[in-house]
C-alpha cells in the first residue's frame, strides 16, 4: 500500500511540473513593434469626481464622458511617435448640488507626438497637447487587434480634490 501512494504522489508531482499551460509562449508582448500599426478609436468613457469644501462640507460634483460616434485614426509608430486625427462626439454629463447639465460636442482631433512603453509595468506614457490622450495609462488588454488603455489620477488642485478615470479603445485596422 505505502508503495501505490508513494507511485500516486510522485505521479501527481510529476504530472504537476510536465503540463504546461496551453498560453504559453502565445503572449503577445507589449513592446515597440507590436503596438505600431494604425488603429481606430472606438471607445472613450470618463469618470470626474471634482470635490471641495464649503464651509467646512465637502461638495462633490461628478461628471461622466462618454463618446460615440468615432472617426479617428491614431497610429503608433515603432520609434515612439503617434500620430491621431479624425473627430468623434462627446456627451458630457455633470451632477452637483442636485442639478445634472448635459452638452454634447464634436471634438476634432490633430494631434501628434511620442509615446514610451513600460513593459514590466504594464503602462504606455503619451506625451500630447491633449489632455484626453495624455499622460501614464494602465494597459487592461494587449493583443494581435485591440489596444485598451485606463488612466486613473487623483490631484489637488486650489484645495479642490480630482479623481478621474479615462478609459480608451482601440482596434487595429
Amino acid at each position: 500500500m505505502r508503495i501505490l501512494r508513494k507511485l500516486f504522489v510522485f505521479s501527481f508531482i510529476f504530472l504537476l511540473f510536465a503540463c504546461k499551460s496551453d498560453d504559453d509562449g502565445n503572449q503577445f508582448l507589449l513592446n515597440y513593434e507590436n503596438l505600431s500599426g494604425l488603429y481606430d478609436l472606438v471607445y472613450f468613457n470618463g469618470n470626474i469626481e471634482t470635490t471641495v469644501e464649503i464651509q467646512g462640507i465637502p461638495v462633490t460634483a461628478v461628471t461622466t464622458i462618454v463618446g460615440d460616434t468615432f472617426q479617428v485614426d491614431a497610429n503608433f509608430n515603432q520609434n515612439g511617435t503617434y500620430s491621431i486625427e479624425g473627430e468623434y462626439r462627446l456627451t458630457i454629463t455633470t451632477t452637483a448640488g442636485g442639478n445634472t447639465e448635459t452638452d454634447t460636442e464634436i471634438v476634432v482631433v490633430d494631434d501628434t507626438g511620442s509615446y514610451s512603453i513600460n513593459a514590466n509595468a504594464e503602462t504606455v506614457t503619451i506625451t500630447s497637447d491633449l489632455d484626453e490622450f495624455n499622460g501614464t495609462f494602465d494597459v487592461t488588454l494587449f493583443n494581435e487587434t485591440q489596444l485598451r488603455l485606463v488612466q486613473e489620477e487623483s490631484t489637488v488642485v486650489d484645495g479642490a480634490t480630482i479623481d478621474s478615470i479615462i478609459e480608451l479603445r482601440f482596434v487595429r485596422q
